[in-house]
């Protein structure tokens, strides 16, 4: 009777703790991700549970998972006891060939053949020897008889005969035993596939294990969100220009990638400018002291070791920041393939009305750019560029020059109220007139009104810089010697239509008290004393040319030697 009791209360007891386990994979839904690296990823699934105690394992998740992140939503009738994040390693599985045995027994007899096969080239061999012993025993014994002319024909035609005869049967059974060897070869490789190779292991992904406590049976949506390191974007812009309207166009694209162990399908992308991996505590300043240099007890000092005093460390470690995955688009060509690579959810979606689908939402510390159309993106790190808008920019052209430097002018566009652009730093391509000529960079990073654009050379802007020798001088009166210099700067516009030109040179500035710089003439140019710029503001019709100069003098005692004059 006891026995039976005690029975009864371990079975009770066993139930009671036993644990239904069911298995499911999810559904990326969405990725947020931000700029420079870091992205979280949003999976949604749905689970058959019964009343109780339930563990549900969710499969096909990223291997790089900061599990600090983990956010985790279930109904209001199921109670989350815990949670436990695994990456799961698939091993190898031997697959068995039921034809592995049927090929094994015809080895078998492929051997007896070849085993019989060999025995008969024996024979032949052992044959051929004795047959030219027998021969040279004939002879031999002959001793001082004379063989007469037919005997010997004879001898020699039979041993012939035999020779030949043998050796044709040892070659024919040498071709079937390499016949049979390569039906043997051949078979063992079948074997070796069919029986003995193992599959390849499927590649590692994340678990999420959850015990749960469920007040019904039935079906329950599992939602859950985590922070992955590697993801990110960097911005990339298309600055399309038309030379005939100067119309402007600004095409802002993000390159996106991500090596998280599990392919984005049908995922719908978030990008945002904010960073989560940075250091987001403000900085505190704590005393800072001073002391007096002390050469013999510096190390001492170092170490945080001095006779008599404490050594107290006011500096304050951060974590620092990692540095932006570099992302290169070599070609115009290379992008355009990478845009081949995403994936759409329906045909009827055109560039034309891509904007459409984006929205920007801002917030006191960042801008997200919600795009509700499902992307592809491998797990694989190969860059995807991601349109996020394009828009028609105000922007005034103009040329700009600094022919002691550079011969070629530059066309600039200045964006007024770049700041409602959302820029951030970035490489741009600069696509004249449907034409790929070059790159630049877009630098938001700045306090002035105007954002100056390079959008490359212009050639169409001929520029000469000469000193003019005819009113350069050195002249020394007493201890002093006096050199002026003289340039003259030409610009002609070879296009059809007019320009406005910022034409800008320098002279010297001196450093010390015994050179005295001054600058003669100027023609009309705006002048910053502090740096020695001149800049000219230029106005050109179509096939039109002007003339700028400036000159300078240079006072110096002359007995010394100015240098980078």
């Amino acid at each position: 009777m006891n026995k039976l009791l005690t029975a009864l209360v371990l079975l009770c007891c066993f139930s009671a703790t036993a644990q239904d386990t069911a298995k499911t994979t999810s559904k990326l839904t969405t990725a947020t991700v931000y700029y420079g690296y870091g992205a979280e990823l949003t999976h949604e699934s749905r689970v058959n549970v019964n009343s109780g105690i339930k563990q549900i394992v969710i499969n096909q998740l990223s291997t790089a998972v900061d599990v600090n992140s983990l956010q985790i939503s279930v109904p209001d009738n199921v109670a989350l006891l815990s949670h436990k994040y695994t990456i799961y390693y698939p091993t190898a599985v031997a697959v068995k060939n039921p034809l592995t045995k049927k090929m094994q027994d015809t080895v078998v007899l492929i051997n007896t053949e070849l085993r019989k096969n060999r025995n008969l080239t024996y024979i032949e061999e052992q044959t051929l020897e004795k047959t030219g012993r027998l021969v040279e025993t004939v002879i031999a014994n002959s001793g001082n008889k004379t063989v007469s002319a037919e005997d010997a024909l004879k001898l020699i035609s039979a041993y012939t005969a035999k020779i030949e005869k043998a050796r044709t049967n040892i070659f024919n059974l040498k071709e079937a035993e390499m016949l049979i060897n390569s039906r043997l070869t051949a078979l063992y490789e079948r074997i070796q596939q069919a029986a003995g190779v193992p599959e390849e292991p499927g590649k590692p992904y994340g678990q999420l294990i959850l015990q749960v406590l469920c007040k019904n049976s039935g079906e329950i949506p599992v939602s859950f969100s985590y922070f992955t390191k590697n993801a990110g974007w960097v911005p990339l812009y298309d600055i399309k220009v038309n030379a005939k309207t100067n119309e402007i166009k600004l095409v802002y694209k993000a390159s996106v990638t991500q090596t998280t162990g599990i392919d984005w399908k049908q995922t719908k992308l978030t990008l945002s400018t904010s960073n989560p991996n940075l250091n987001g505590a403000a900085p505190l300043l704590t005393a800072w002291y001073l002391q007096l240099y002390q050469p013999q007890v510096y190390n001492q000092m170092l170490e945080g070791k001095v006779s008599g005093l404490a050594v107290q460390n006011t500096i304050q470690s951060f974590n620092d920041d990692k540095s932006l995955s570099e992302v290169v688009v070599t070609t115009a060509n290379g992008i355009e393939r990478q845009k081949k690579d995403l994936g759409y959810a329906t045909s009827t979606i055109t560039p034309s009305t891509l904007q459409q689908y984006t929205s920007l939402n801002e917030s006191q510390l960042n801008t997200n750019f919600e795009i509700d159309l499902p992307y592809d993106i491998e797990s694989n790190g190969q860059v995807h560029a991601v349109t996020i808008k394009d828009e028609k920019i105000n922007a005034s052209l103009k040329n700009y020059a600094v022919p002691k430097l550079d011969r070629d002018a530059y066309l600039l566009a200045e964006v007024s109220d770049w700041q409602n652009l959302n820029l951030l730093p970035g490489t741009a391509n600069i696509i004249m007139d449907n034409t790929y000529i070059g790159k630049s960079y877009i630098d938001p990073n700045s306090t002035a009104d105007t954002l100056n654009l390079s959008l490359g050379k212009d050639r169409r802007l001929a520029i000469k810089r000469d000193l003019l020798k005819d009113f350069t001088s050195t002249k020394t009166n007493g201890n002093t010697t006096r050199q002026t210099f003289t340039y003259e700067l030409t610009v002609k516009n070879n296009k059809v239509t007019s320009v406005d030109m910022l034409l800008k040179d320098q002279y010297p500035i001196s450093m010390v008290k015994d050179i005295e710089i001054k600058l003669e003439d100027g023609s009309n140019a705006a002048v910053n004393e502090e740096t020695g710029i001149l800049t000219w503001k230029i106005q050109l019709k179509p096939g039109e040319s002007k003339k700028v100069r400036f000159s300078y003098t240079v006072k110096y005692p002359k007995d010394k030697r100015i240098a980078n004059l």
